[in-house]
């Protein structure tokens, strides 16, 4: 079996999940300098969004799902949301299965949910145990405003979809996160140094350089392991910390209105 880190980012739409989730991707495919001695590590990405838009046009007669202004949809029976993570698990496992044994690939798993201690529950407990969990937490009012942008200047069909004010006030108005995330070293044996909560207000270039490091850090442990494993020396992983690079970096899926000014990453270099 392949090489796999899974890798769960988490919190509300509009939080940044989708933005950094394909900084990360594009990071981790394009600039990550593999360490000698280990095959070049590939990074892919899953989200729920995809089979709940399935399962919303496959609902004709408007049982589970109603149309929602401007052209995307509401959930009604909330009993979607499981099944959708259920589906969720089957693609990743599905696809680690098909996946070359001599592969090193980085899986990142994308969802938004009010009650997280439910949805982890719906999964195999081994689906979780190793994984990395990173929490966007960003407030309400900056979520919405965020969805509004990126409706009204979309970029990308995939992850450029409205949400209503519906859904925002009556099933993400809050989620159970801050209490969950300990229960996930306690209830499924996740190492507490792959739980990480970061306050994502930033405009996205600050976001991509701060959140940089925890993905150097998360690949850098798992060669680590595997090379305990095998009992050899540790190889070191260059990894480029330039902010310049990361300026370029972000260039990929980056949005106006989130474009740090240069006076500001001039006060950084300082």
């Amino acid at each position: 079996m392949a090489r796999v880190v899974k890798l769960f980012i988490l919190g509300l739409p509009g939080s940044g999940k989708s933005a950094l989730s394909r900084y990360i991707m594009d990071y981790v495919n394009r600039k990550l300098v593999e360490a000698q001695g280990y095959q070049r590590w590939s990074a892919i990405r899953f989200n729920d969004y995809a089979i709940l838009n399935d399962m919303f046009h496959r609902d004709t007669e408007h049982k589970r799902f109603k149309f929602a202004k401007p052209g995307g949809f509401d959930v009604v029976d909330l009993k979607v949301f499981d099944e959708a993570l259920e589906e969720l698990e089957w693609k990743v496992n599905t696809f680690i299965a098909s996946s070359e044994l001599d592969e090193q690939k980085l899986i990142i798993i994308e969802f938004s949910r009010n009650d997280y201690k439910k949805a982890f529950q719906l999964f195999n407990p081994s689906f979780l145990r190793d994984a990395h969990f990173l929490y966007l937490d960003t407030a309400l009012d900056e979520c919405k405003q965020r969805v509004y942008q990126r409706t009204a200047h979309p970029m990308s069909e995939e992850d450029d979809y409205p949400v209503s004010d519906y859904i925002f006030e009556g099933y993400y108005c809050m989620d159970d996160w801050m209490q969950m995330k300990d229960n996930l070293t306690k209830d499924y044996g996740v190492n507490e140094k792959s739980v990480w909560t970061f306050h994502n207000d930033y405009p996205y270039e600050t976001a991509c350089l701060e959140i940089k490091p925890y993905v150097e850090r998360m690949i850098d442990d798992s060669i680590q392991e595997k090379s305990d494993k095998l009992e050899k020396p540790r190889e070191e992983l260059v990894l480029d910390k330039d902010i310049e690079d990361v300026k370029q970096e972000c260039l990929v899926g980056k949005r106006t209105d989130q474009i740090i000014n240069e006076k500001e990453y001039a006060e950084m270099e300082h």
